[in-house]
């Protein structure tokens, strides 16, 4: 009996995946309109940064060579009281064109995470029609502006982009990968008629729909500030959608090391446990997977080999499957790799997630 129920947990997990497989092949919907650019609408960039010296050579480089009328387009970067030469570098690269503004980011709302509080003090200066949020360890694509605008519909609301982990250390291509499944799954929920969370360094939203919500002010306090936004501009009748193209693609850096990786992660769940019950109930049954089919594997190691190698061939399709939606490859090697990484990190999440300590994120603790 222990057993039947062990491979039927297992199960429920592989038919997960080939449905996400399934229907990432079969209900897969990009957005796309032609706009001219004498008609392209009014856009703010925002970009926050917080003791990001170190980032932030790549990230401003990359952003000047976006392809967007410069009349059109302003960017606006602030300094969240940064301890390092943060401020300073993003003076001097604002003092360089007159479409850049910079902003110095006080404790104006303490009732939501310091994030929070520096985008809701930028999108108060701000001008263009559209936002477009991302992060000072980011690198923007030279189309990835018109990409999210001609994507943008005014029943939408909010868009999300793709985002890459990227890097030649294998240690941090294998957060990529799991990244990736993360994706994947909003992805195939999005186009299923559900976004299940924003992705706060890669999205645009109207500025319509961020003033109906009442802006990042007006909600209450989260670790996982985008996913709150996300749920507000939901609740005001928007559908937002996932645009997975290779220009809508951004790369931002990994965590460099375990501890820092739980941290995020660590955020991360506390937001996930936000979402309706039964994304819960199914976050759960993953976390169930590997005991399961380890339990499997005690009782017969045959029939415990056969549903784990079944899991991975579908779980890597799935990820080979997602890379080639933005023309990038994986080598298969790493997707076996993959298994044994999500194995310790998956488990390792959980237990520090319980860890009696708090959310450490840019040197605040919530």
């Amino acid at each position: 009996m222990i057993f039947l129920g062990i491979c039927l947990i297992v199960g429920l997990l592989i038919l997960q995946d080939i449905l996400l497989f399934y229907f990432l092949q079969r209900r897969f919907k990009n957005f796309y309109h032609e706009i001219p650019d004498e008609k392209l609408p009014e856009i703010s960039i925002l970009i926050p940064a917080r003791n990001e010296e170190e980032v932030l050579s790549d990230c401003l480089t990359a952003l000047e060579q976006l392809d967007y009328p410069n009349g059109k387009m302003e960017i606006i970067v602030g300094d969240d009281q940064s301890e390092d030469s943060t401020a300073e570098i993003l003076k001097h690269w604002v003092a360089k064109s007159p479409n850049r503004i910079f902003l110095d980011i006080r404790p104006v709302y303490p009732h939501i995470n310091g994030k929070a509080n520096a985008l809701a003090q930028m999108v108060q200066v701000s001008k263009g029609e559209l936002l477009l949020f991302t992060d000072a360890d980011c690198q923007v694509n030279p189309k990835w502006v018109k990409e999210m605008v001609k994507a943008y519909r005014p029943s939408f609301g909010l868009v999300v982009g793709v985002t890459r982990v990227k890097s030649n250390v294998l240690f941090n291509r294998l957060q990529g990968m799991d990244w990736w499944l993360t994706l994947g799954m909003i992805k195939v929920s999005a186009d299923l008629g559900v976004l299940l969370t924003a992705v706060g360094n890669n999205m645009l939203v109207s500025r319509e729909a961020y003033e109906a919500v009442g802006g990042y002010e007006n909600l209450a306090f989260s670790v996982t500030e985008d996913f709150a936004l996300g749920q507000a501009i939901i609740a005001k009748g928007y559908r937002p959608v996932h645009q997975l193209t290779k220009n809508s693609l951004i790369d931002t850096k990994a965590e460099k090391s375990f501890l820092q990786l739980m941290r995020q992660r660590k955020r991360w769940m506390k937001g996930a446990l936000s979402l309706k019950w039964h994304w819960q109930v199914l976050l759960v049954l993953q976390a169930l997977f590997f005991p399961a089919v380890l339990g499997a594997i005690y009782f017969d190691i045959w029939i415990g080999g056969v549903l784990w190698t079944i899991k991975v061939i579908v779980q890597s399709g799935f990820i080979l499957a997602l890379s080639k939606k933005v023309k990038l490859k994986i080598p298969l090697w790493e997707l076996f790799i993959f298994e044994l990484y999500y194995l310790v990190i998956s488990w390792s999440t959980i237990v520090y997630y319980f860890w009696p300590s708090k959310i450490n994120w840019k040197k605040r603790k919530y």
